[in-house]
């Protein structure tokens, strides 16, 4: 009997230390046991982990015997280092969860239908595309101011090299500076704005596709149907 069934022995004995365990500490109702398995693979219950165990993780037990918790073995910098990534990324992973199960509930409060968030989309649109003609405009009339100033030192040194020609007045070399400046200035903003508005089409789009899936998920589900998982 005891060679067909071995587990069966090895359960006797993990109960009778356990049982040996209890009994050899105080009685107390809050009186915690610890398991661990040391490096040869044997399971050893006490009121402590000694020392040279300490590497080990360790299962807190109640009076009960019921796991109520673990004490963490000691680690190394590697292994402490690689359980913070591996919680860091299962923080993103939470977080991620957690944002698009906000945004399908946002989603279904905002809008009733796909061309609400078309109309919106393209409101937007708008608005962003009359920010870019302003900011284009502007940039046409400092371009013009630009080439002209540019055209205009050319009468001064050190752009003229001929003896007879005068200093370059300073309030004409700021000028130029200026105009040079806010010219990079606002090729920046218009590429920021051409971007936000690709940005905010992409976002609509995303949306409008996820809008859809929800709206058949919900349509299946009121016809009985087995929603589909994402």
């Amino acid at each position: 009997m005891a060679l067909r069934r071995p587990y069966l022995f090895v359960g006797l004995l993990a109960a009778a230390a356990f049982g040996a365990a209890m009994a050899a500490t105080p009685s107390s109702p809050t009186q915690s046991v610890y398991k661990w398995t040391d490096e040869k693979g044997v399971v050893h219950y006490s009121d402590a982990v000694p020392a040279q165990s300490a590497d080990q993780d360790a299962t807190v037990l109640n009076s009960q015997g019921v796991p109520v918790g673990t004490v963490p073995g000691r680690r190394t910098p590697d292994q402490l280092a690689a359980e913070a990534t591996r919680r860091a990324k299962e923080d993103r992973a939470q977080q991620a969860v957690a944002q698009s199960r906000q945004r399908d509930q946002n989603l279904l409060a905002t809008y009733l239908t796909v061309e609400e968030i078309e109309a919106l989309r393209d409101r937007r649109a708008d608005i962003l595309d009359g920010q870019a003609r302003v900011t284009s405009a502007y940039l046409e009339q400092l371009r013009t101011r630009q080439h002209q100033l540019e055209q205009q030192v050319q009468r001064f040194r050190p752009y003229n090299t001929s003896p007879n020609a005068p200093q370059l007045p300073e309030p004409v070399a700021e000028d130029l500076v200026r105009t040079t400046t806010d010219v990079a200035t606002q090729q920046r903003n218009l590429e920021i704005k051409k971007q936000d508005l690709a940005n905010m089409k992409a976002q609509f789009a995303s949306d409008i596709a996820r809008f859809r899936e929800l709206k058949k998920i919900e349509t299946d589900y009121s016809r009985g149907a087995q929603p589909a998982r994402n």
